[in-house]
């Protein structure tokens, strides 16, 4: 499979070239040139697979620049200790409608699921050339946590962590600043999430790769974390009891949404993707609108989709070349859905009035579309485990009571940095780590 950068469509790789440079020297991203489709026969024959191997099956597609042998066997060593029935858990719900559980990980966000395999790999890569690599990842909440665990056992890596200060919850922000370890760097950034995935962008053009370094993204413009969530999507799709089914996704980074759409053009049976912003709804004007405006970010009970222009949107359609046909190819594709902050807060309550079921605010969105459109043949997607946003689910729920499992967190000592938006501070501090 061949890749080439959005804006540059001479611009031509192969995975192995994209590998270590997540961002093209012209500062866009990587797609497939073209999306190889698979024969009914071959998804048919895929059913009958166990996860790893499905997993092995669909990324060999993509990865040219490693063994299959040693592919199996990241693949084999990243789920050993996974738990496929409580990671990849499809439960049927009303209406003929499902609901996929992603967040039963190490970390409980779906992030995990990619995360690890793609240390695994890394690690195998640093062994084999024998470089140092620079991780970066910015992260607006489950990213982080994701990546430092991930990462956290490899003495030629070094992992810088970024998030914005005061926007990701207090257990988000302490899964990540009390995984105290010499190759992890936590910096907290007086800014958004947008802030800072710029800032990371800028270090990538300030320090290059060379004898010794490289610099690596683990954020979702990394194209085997998209690799991995491809995966779940094409194996999801075949294990579910309707022809072909719509994901209602939370947007976050698009990175979801662009894999089950990539997923469907492979030929997996899906139809729609319909993804759900909030009060930062940049997404769901352009899909509905087709306007491109770039808001002002808001701080919401769902930080992870306080999020304006995803990096992964703009691999689906270059803002610099919006041709009608390539509208016509979102609207044809995909749903968007904007449930407002308030609207969030009060579907919390009522799936708990109501069913007893407690959800958090970023999977409530998903359901909250489910209900608002009365829609069938659906699967909602859970991103995040409620137990991360605890203290604003209390207040919408006062009385609650639930096992805390990861109260030994608030015992436990937190590190980290914070820096202002000043980039010639940052920056020296980063070259003193290398």
């Amino acid at each position: 499979m061949f890749y080439n950068s959005i804006n540059n469509k001479l611009d031509v790789k192969k995975f192995s070239d994209i590998f270590f440079s997540s961002i093209p020297k012209n500062k866009t991203l990587f797609f497939p040139f073209k999306i190889l489709k698979i024969k009914k026969f071959q998804i048919s024959s895929f059913k009958k697979l166990n996860y790893v191997d499905f997993a092995f099956s669909i990324s060999r597609l993509f990865i040219n620049n490693i063994s299959e042998e040693d592919l199996y066997n990241i693949i084999k060593e990243s789920y050993n200790d996974f738990n496929f029935n409580m990671v990849l858990n499809i439960n049927k719900i009303f209406n003929n409608n499902f609901f996929l559980n992603l967040n039963n990980g190490p970390t409980l966000t779906f992030k995990d699921i990619a995360m690890i395999p793609l240390s695994n790999i890394l690690n195998f890569f640093s062994k084999k050339i024998n470089k140092n690599f620079l991780i970066f990842c910015a992260t607006s909440g489950d990213t982080g946590s994701a990546a430092n665990n991930s990462f956290k056992n490899f003495d030629k890596i070094k992992l810088f962590t970024f998030y914005p200060f005061n926007m990701i919850s207090n257990i988000q922000r302490k899964q990540i600043t009390t995984l105290i370890k010499k190759n992890i760097k936590n910096i907290s950034i007086l800014g958004n999430f947008d802030t800072s995935q710029f800032l990371i962008k800028k270090i990538f053009e300030n320090i290059k790769n060379n004898k010794k370094i490289f610099l690596i993204s683990v954020n979702s413009i990394n194209w085997f974390r998209i690799i991995m969530q491809i995966i779940y999507y094409c194996f999801c799709s075949l294990n579910i009891d309707n022809e072909k089914t719509n994901f209602i996704i939370p947007s976050g980074n698009f990175g979801n949404s662009l894999s089950a759409f990539i997923a469907k053009k492979m030929g997996f049976p899906i139809n729609k993707i319909i993804t759900c912003t909030n009060d930062n709804f940049f997404l769901d004007n352009f899909i509905k609108n087709n306007i491109i405006k770039d808001y002002s970010l808001k701080k919401t009970i769902s930080p992870s989709i306080d999020i304006s222009i995803p990096s992964n949107f703009l691999r689906l359609v270059s803002c610099n070349n919006l041709k009608k046909s390539k509208m016509n190819e979102v609207n044809k594709n995909f749903f968007s859905d904007n449930i407002n902050n308030k609207n969030i807060i009060s579907s919390i309550e009522y799936f708990y009035n109501k069913y007893k079921k407690i959800y958090d605010p970023h999977t409530i969105t998903s359901l909250t579309s489910l209900i608002k459109n009365e829609k069938k043949n659906n699967v909602v997607v859970s991103t995040s485990y409620p137990i991360k946003f605890i203290f604003s689910i209390k207040k919408i729920i006062p009385g609650l009571k639930i096992k805390f499992n990861i109260k030994k967190l608030f015992f436990l000592n937190e590190k980290y940095k914070i820096f202002s938006q000043n980039f010639n501070i940052l920056i020296n501090f980063i070259k003193k780590q290398i």
